[in-house]
């Protein structure tokens, strides 16, 4: 089988969060399975272009190939990929799309019903309450009444189930299909131990003579995820821990100023850190040597970051506005109402609980490793 996979960004354009490793796992993966790849995307990394060869198929390894449509306004438009995407589609027998309010996705839509090709979409969030009601309300309407002309067309894959509600909710009786993001679960156990004190100093540079516990939190700095929250409930902690520290990695997307202003106000500059972007070896010494981790989204489709963590044996405090409902009852964590003074307590309750790092690995490998979600994926395009 060929595979079309249409998304307006590609790795390595890691600002764009979790999502792009994930698709580029899944390329990979499904190439090394026998079937043919082709990334049709654009060189847009945020607000840059990537180094790379551009209107032009690359051969990364064996089944796998991508093409960056160079673009004249980065992420508005591209003329290539405009004509191009036309003879992408042609020879390929299904068409996979990733997010979906992108003129990338408009045009990949309308060719794939030209030519008659199988389209499966995975929304990325396009349908949660959070998307419909910020930006572009209006536009978004009528872009999803646009789409829903061709819904007979389409399949759905939400990576979640609360993912599939959202998308049932706005197209019922569609057809949604559950399969979630995956993880390199040995990708995570290789690491080297650091204490709590130079894990701060090297990821802060900053020397403290105590360091009681380590949070972590990780994700583009976009108000989606919910920083402020965790800052404010973190506030709280430090009169209880004074010597506990909060990491939040990640690129700037939007709500960097404002953070460090919060940081500010609430005299937390001894306490809580805003250390950028993490990738590699730096984010699997992070989370393998941080304590807890915490992430106070307003919505996740799935939270591959949370995956992460699970997989290097961290109990997580996280938002109920992610999906992650069963976190307690497999004693893995905490899922909170999101709300500062929830997390306060939930942060209190996990540095008293007792968690096993092995029983909190199996948890996360027996549902999310790669060897698990590739097959699933592959059965799901085989009996479209």
């Amino acid at each position: 089988m060929k595979i079309c996979l249409v998304s307006h960004s590609f790795y390595p354009a890691t600002s764009y969060g979790g999502p792009i490793f994930a698709t580029w796992e899944l390329a990979k993966r499904l190439s090394e399975s026998g079937l043919e790849v082709f990334v049709a995307t654009t060189s847009a990394n945020g607000k840059e272009r990537l180094d790379v060869k551009e209107n032009i198929y690359i051969k990364h390894q064996d089944n796998l190939f991508i093409k960056y449509y160079h673009e004249e306004i980065i992420n508005r438009f591209s003329f290539a990929y405009f004509f191009g995407i036309f003879k992408d589609v042609k020879k390929v027998d299904l068409v996979y799309i990733q997010y979906l309010y992108h003129y990338t996705v408009l045009l990949a839509i309308l060719a794939s019903i030209y030519y008659q090709k199988k389209i499966v979409i995975a929304p990325r969030g396009a349908f949660s309450s959070f998307s419909l009601t910020h930006k572009f309300i209006l536009l978004k309407k009528l872009y999803l009444s646009f789409i829903s002309l061709f819904r007979k067309n389409i399949k759905w894959q939400a990576s979640s189930y609360l993912e599939s509600k959202d998308i049932l909710r706005n197209y019922n009786n569609t057809q949604v299909y559950i399969i979630n993001d995956g993880i390199n679960y040995n990708e995570f156990q290789h690491y080297k131990n650091i204490n709590r004190k130079e894990l701060v100093r090297k990821f802060t540079g900053k020397q403290f003579n105590e360091v009681k516990y380590v949070f972590l939190s990780m994700g583009r700095l976009h108000n989606i995820k919910g920083f402020d929250i965790v800052i404010d409930a973190f506030k709280l902690l430090i009169k209880d821990y004074p010597s506990a520290k909060l990491l939040i990695a990640g690129s700037d997307d939007g709500v960097e100023h404002d953070l460090k202003i919060q940081i500010q106000k609430l005299s937390l500059n001894d306490s809580v850190f805003l250390i950028g972007e993490v990738l590699n070896e730096n984010k699997i010494s992070l989370l393998n040597n941080c304590d807890f981790f915490t992430l106070g989204s307003h919505f996740e489709s799935f939270g591959i970051v949370i995956a992460e963590a699970l997989s290097c044996g961290k109990p997580v405090i996280v938002s109920n506005k992610t999906p992650w409902k069963d976190l307690e009852e497999n004693n893995c964590g905490i899922f909170v109402n999101n709300e500062k003074h929830d997390f306060y307590l939930a942060f209190k309750h996990c540095i008293k609980s007792k968690y096993n790092k092995k029983s909190i690995q199996y948890y996360v490998k027996a549902r999310y490793d790669w060897s698990i979600i590739l097959q699933d994926f592959i059965k799901f395009i085989n009996n479209y």
